[in-house]
């Protein structure tokens, strides 16, 4: 009895002494620049169209130009673990002429076009491996997109969406490679799976440098990359897309 006792004893001094460690907290906020690519196609009301059939984003929807977005990120660090979460919307607006048919509206029709995007995320990992310069960790991530996409036709009353948004659980993986006060680190997520609205492949990649100016005080830039390859549903009817939304971001936040 006395042996599981101390062992009792030991883990809940251990226990103790990490609950003391201190925790690290950063907010920072900037803004991210977005642009929006890849192909989207709407079947229509009979079911007759080939979904292979899609039109661009970039030309043929107009949603040809980055737009600017707030951009938030916080994270909190305590011994091996570190937990963040980030998010930011989108939205933009063009004109183009249809290449195919999109729901119910037929090809080479003038259109105007409106898409609202919006994505966040959480992630938790766990440091595998660390030394003076470099640490990894490994865990999980839950991501959440949501995506409309307004279609109208210029010239007379044909309007058509896909309006659709999916929770995303992913594998994480995280890399940080440190030089004084100047950090570049990298974190990846990725999923295929049937997820409801959407079954198939979906991406979550970022890429990071951070200066620490003082103790409490950093700048940092960055490029995001989200990439949805799916097959879903949006109010009852079949849609496929192969869409990446990708930019840069820049801030400055706050330790603590």
């Amino acid at each position: 009895m006395l042996y599981p006792m101390r062992t009792l004893a030991s883990a809940l001094c251990l226990l103790a002494l990490a609950a003391c460690a201190p925790s690290v907290y950063r907010a920072d906020v900037g803004a991210i620049f977005v642009k929006g690519q890849g192909e989207i196609a709407l079947q229509n009301a009979g079911g007759t169209l080939a979904l292979s059939d899609n039109n661009r984003f970039s030309g043929q929807l107009g949603l040809d130009d980055f737009e600017a977005s707030p951009y938030l990120r916080l994270e909190w660090g305590h011994e091996r673990h570190r937990v963040r979460a980030h998010g930011f919307g989108v939205n933009s607006n063009g004109s183009g002429r249809l290449a195919n048919d999109f729901g119910g509206i037929v090809a080479n029709t003038p259109v105007n076009t409106s898409m609202d995007f919006f994505s966040a995320a959480a992630s938790y990992a766990y440091e595998v491996f660390e030394n003076e310069w470099f640490q990894l960790g490994l865990g999980g991530a839950l991501g959440y997109v949501k995506l409309n996409v307004d279609v109208r036709s210029q010239a007379g009353p044909g309007r058509d969406e896909v309006d659709t948004d999916v929770l995303v659980p992913m594998p994480f993986a995280d890399a940080e490679f440190r030089l004084g006060d100047v950090s570049i680190g990298a974190n990846a997520g990725v999923m295929s799976a049937d997820l409801g609205d959407g079954n198939g492949r979906y991406w979550d990649v970022e890429g990071i440098a951070r200066w620490q100016i003082t103790p409490d005080v950093q700048v940092l830039g960055g490029y995001r990359l989200l990439s949805m390859d799916v097959l879903g549903n949006a109010s009852g009817r079949d849609f496929d897309a192969d869409l990446q939304f990708h930019g840069w971001f820049f801030g400055g936040g706050v330790t603590f």
